[in-house]
């Protein structure tokens, strides 16, 4: 039985989707679908994963997340452990920085992630005694005193008080043991003095005692090493009574985790686990899950632990966290995306489209499996393989979008797949060569289907136009009706990659071609063409300037129809792209950043922006391939917020694209290591003042976030008066929306009363009231 999401969690994800999100709040949709370890803390079983942390608590089947959104101070865990002395759990980040949970909050130690040391500073592993933590780096081991929370002590304890990677520690009768890439290293406890590399001996008397040792565990009374040669899969183990060490395990080839719970050994390999009881007999050995009815095989076991009602519970790299009780198995995780990797986004009014695919910087494919996903009413829904057997045999998913008249008629672009075209959930067809006029880019292999496709793009008339890469009719249109028409772009054709292709209102089409080689445009009819060496004109009567900007990597266009095209030299933005036809030298501008010092400041002229999401008031959310997110104003002269991973939960400064919702505002951001939105302040306009209303109304006293006018015509004039009709705000509307801070003109909180919210169209044609209960 495959348990996504149990009903506690359904609910409260349920109340929270009822719930008005909170402007400039942030919401992770990161996938917990790849498990990497396990710590059984009783009756919580914890599981680190790529997207973060969750718990499934035993007593009532519950889920509850942790992330860097909600609870954790960072993002990316390496490792876990819990500690039932102190009741803590360790959690240990990939960039060395560590969290304490209790039951009363989490603490943050970054000493570790400030050191300053040269080389690895990795956390491999965390073992313990009694109160203490040991934390096996890349450069030595870490004490943490958990009763105190801090760093107790560093060990150093390579030859000379060098630096060496420690990958596990044990404490065994009295000795301290570290496992490293040079042997086993072997140390007093009693010893007060353990600072001093030389209190630290190599254990000789173990074979292969200079060699790569990876785990460490104490189990049934003795203490048992793991032996992994470099580049070698092939692992020995070891056990020590004391006074001997002799092999162990014979069968036992690979060990990616060793876990000591409730009396019993666990051991992680690539493909199985081994659960290893106090009589030192395998006890059981698991090489495949029954999940609802299906076998699953081959496995992926990262990590495995055994509960107190001796349950084993396996962090699974494709499958979550799964439960073994007998012969039952269960896959439990909570609702989310199948995996952390994001192409490009694409939004239809509350649906989001994700897709994994993409290409390599030379264009080439990176092989993805050919795999999407929607997100629709707080719920997940996946296109695979498993469930469509005819996506099976090519890669690499780059672009969706809907039919205008039907948001679940949707056409899916692969880069060497062709063209998928999906109806209510079900494979209609796919386009190749084959079986259309796209043709391949393979010609001198016909018979094989790989036709790679750019981008695709409707027109008003519900006109799918799509890019077909490498081939002579280069850009190909499909009718409602289902008829085929191919054009030839002359520069192009044959000789390079084409990328994404927009639409505009007047139905022209602008083309990406990558890698240096600018834009194509293509008027609605189809006749008229142009090759646009994309350049921008700089002129202030003292300095001229022509900018090659020909490094082209996404484009939009604006609610005024102009074109903005991202570079790797920052934005080149066409304001009457319409002259492109009447003008021999068609140039963009590069809009500048009003800094108030008279000079030209080339909007992010050293960024490389990958993405151009446009909002509700026109703005600009322009996302970079090095610096995170920034919102420009309509024209690009004003950054109005500008977000990383140093000021925000971003979980990468390297952005794959940006998509809005313009119902909610949300602002959905694809980052190289997963999906996270922001909530903002702009949805699109209404054509009518039919659905308005105010949230939160009534404002209780103890609420001090903004008042949301929602539901207007674009750039409306918005004032709020008391009952009297003495003005508190004047404002316009975002889009549609308007934003009030509760303060009346003089920066005060309005008195409790009942205000009135006047609303009229940019032209004093249309207007509308709202009634508001504000309580101080």
């Amino acid at each position: 039985m495959r348990k996504l999401l149990l009903s506690i969690v359904i609910f409260s994800i349920v109340f929270q989707l009822n719930a008005q999100r909170r402007q400039g709040s942030w919401q992770d949709y990161l996938s917990f679908s790849n498990a990497t370890k396990i710590a059984v803390a009783g009756s919580k079983i914890y599981c680190a994963t790529e997207g973060g942390l969750f718990y499934y608590d035993r007593d009532d089947n519950s889920i509850q997340k942790f992330s860097g959104v909600n609870g954790l101070t960072d993002f990316g865990i390496q490792t876990i452990a819990w500690n039932e002395n102190s009741e803590v759990l360790v959690v240990a980040y990939k960039n060395s920085n560590i969290d304490l949970i209790t039951e009363s909050g989490v603490v943050n130690l970054s000493d570790i992630k400030r050191k300053q040391i040269t080389g690895d500073k990795n956390i491999y592993n965390i073992s313990f005694s009694e109160d203490e933590a040991y934390l096996s780096c890349g450069f030595g081991v870490v004490v943490l005193n958990l009763a105190r929370q801090e760093v107790k002590d560093t060990y150093f304890i390579g030859e000379g008080g060098a630096m060496i990677q420690v990958n596990d520690v044990e404490v065994f009768e009295q000795n301290i043991y570290a496992a490293t890439n040079e042997g086993l290293l072997k140390a007093d406890l009693t010893n007060p003095n353990l600072l001093d590399y030389r209190s630290w001996n190599k254990v000789e008397n173990i074979p292969n005692f200079n060699g790569r040792f990876t785990h460490l565990a104490v189990h049934a009374s003795v203490l048992l090493a793991n032996y992994t040669p470099e580049n070698v899969n092939h692992s020995e183990f070891y056990r020590f009574n004391g006074e001997d060490w002799q092999r162990y395990l014979h069968g036992v080839y690979f060990a990616d985790d060793v876990m000591v719970n409730q009396g019993m050994l666990t051991l992680s390999g690539r493909s199985e686990f081994y659960v290893i009881d106090e009589n030192l007999s395998v006890a059981a050995r698991v090489n495949s899950y029954r999940l609802s009815g299906e076998e699953v095989s081959p496995i992926r076991p990262r990590s495995v632990g055994v509960a107190q009602d001796g349950s084993y519970w396996v962090a699974d790299y494709e499958n979550g966290l799964i439960k073994i009780a007998s012969e039952n198995h269960e896959s439990v995780f909570p609702n989310g995306p199948m995996d952390n990797r994001i192409f490009s986004l694409y939004t239809n009014d509350g649906d989001l489209w994700v897709t994994p695919g993409g290409r390599s910087d030379s264009w080439s494919n990176i092989w993805q499996t050919p795999r999407f996903q929607l997100f629709r009413e707080g719920q997940w829904n996946y296109f695979t393989p498993k469930d469509y057997p005819e996506l099976d045999g090519f890669y690499d998913i780059v672009d969706i979008k809907a039919n205008p008249a039907n948001p679940d008629h949707i056409f899916v672009a692969s880069w060497g797949g062709g063209l998928l075209e999906f109806e209510n959930g079900q494979l209609v067809n796919r386009f190749t060569n084959q079986n259309s006029p796209l043709e391949t880019a393979l010609p001198n292999n016909p018979s094989q289907p790989y036709v790679r496709i750019g981008g695709i793009d409707f027109d008003s008339e519900r006109n799918l136009w799509m890019t077909n890469s490498e081939v002579a009719k280069n850009l190909v249109k499909l009718t409602p009706s289902g008829e085929w028409e191919s054009i030839t772009l002359p520069e192009v054709a044959n000789n390079f990659n084409i990328g994404q292709v927009l639409v505009t209102d007047n139905d022209d089409k602008w083309i990406l071609v990558p890698r240096g080689h600018d834009a194509y445009v293509v008027d609605k009819s189809g006749t008229q063409k142009k090759r646009l060496l994309v350049t921008s004109y700089f002129n202030n009567g003292v300095f001229e300037e022509f900018k090659r900007m020909n490094d082209v990597y996404c484009i939009a266009e604006d609610l005024d129809g102009a074109i903005w095209i991202g570079t790797s030299v920052g934005v080149a933005v066409y304001n009457n792209p319409n002259r492109i036809w009447d003008t021999e030298d068609f140039y963009a501008i590069r809009p500048s950043l009003d800094l108030n010092d008279g000079l030209f400041h080339p909007l992010l002229e050293t960024e490389t922006v990958t993405a151009i999401a446009v909002d509700g008031a026109n703005r600009k959310w322009l996302g970079t391939r090095n610096s995170g997110v920034y919102l420009v104003s309509e024209n690009g002269e004003n950054e109005i917020m500008h977000f990383t991973t140093e000021n925000s939960p971003l979980f990468s400064n390297n952005i794959m694209d940006i998509a809005i919702n313009q119902v909610s505002g949300e602002v959905f951001i694809g980052t190289s290591e997963g999906l996270i939105s922001y909530q903002g302040d702009a949805i699109a306009g209404k054509k009518a003042y039919a659905n308005v209303y105010v949230y939160p109304n009534p404002v209780r006293e103890t609420y001090d976030g903004p008042v949301t006018i929602t539901g207007l015509v674009e750039d409306t004039d918005v004032k709020i008066t008391d009952i009297s009709g003495n003005l508190v705000y004047q404002g316009t509307s975002l889009g549609g929306q308007a934003v009030w801070d509760g303060k009346n003109l003089n920066g005060n909180r309005v008195k409790t009363g009942v205000y009135l919210v006047f609303c009229n169209d940019e032209y004093g044609e249309e207007t509308h009231i709202e009634k508001l209960l504000f309580i101080n």
